[in-house]
């Protein structure tokens, strides 16, 4: 008997299993962040359109006087995308956003958020994938400034 060859045959799946693990933690966003370079979109036997790379996108005001001028609800953003789920950070306004989601049934949804300040500025967003360069959705935005919900269009182009 090879132990060699035992132990190598072991290890990938158990590396997988573990990552998975992470994955669906609430530190799955870190390890997109970091390691969505990582080969797996096959072993997870999941394969989820890809949304990885360049985006620009456009959202509306919501109601929002801070962010009344078009100029101020435009960006330039990479996904990274690690099996089913994609991580994103942007700027607007000189803050730094972030949001984390997953691709599930031709839809990407997920949460958003001021990355330094998580009670500031946050919300949820889904979008309907329409093919692999746009995406069409809205977004839910939370402010700490007032205690409305407030939503709006949000659109992606590659």
């Amino acid at each position: 008997m090879d132990y060699n060859v035992i132990a190598t045959g072991l290890i990938a799946p158990v590396l997988l299993l573990f990552l998975r693990f992470l994955l669906d933690l609430s530190l799955a966003q870190f390890f997109v962040k970091y390691f969505w370079w990582l080969p797996v979109r096959s072993l997870f036997r999941d394969n989820p359109i890809s949304l990885g790379g360049i985006w620009e996108q456009q959202w509306g005001a919501a109601g929002s006087g801070n962010f009344s001028r078009e100029i101020d609800r435009h960006s330039y953003t990479v996904i990274r995308q690690l099996g089913q789920y994609c991580y994103a950070e942007f700027y607007s306004k000189g803050v730094e956003y972030s949001l984390f989601g997953t691709v599930r049934s031709g839809y990407f949804i997920g949460t958003w958020c001021d990355r330094h300040d998580k009670h500031a500025y946050f919300g949820a967003f889904q979008f309907k994938i329409v093919d692999s360069c746009t995406l069409h959705g809205r977004f839910l935005g939370h402010s700490k400034k007032s205690s409305e919900v407030q939503q709006d269009i949000w659109e992606w182009t590659r």
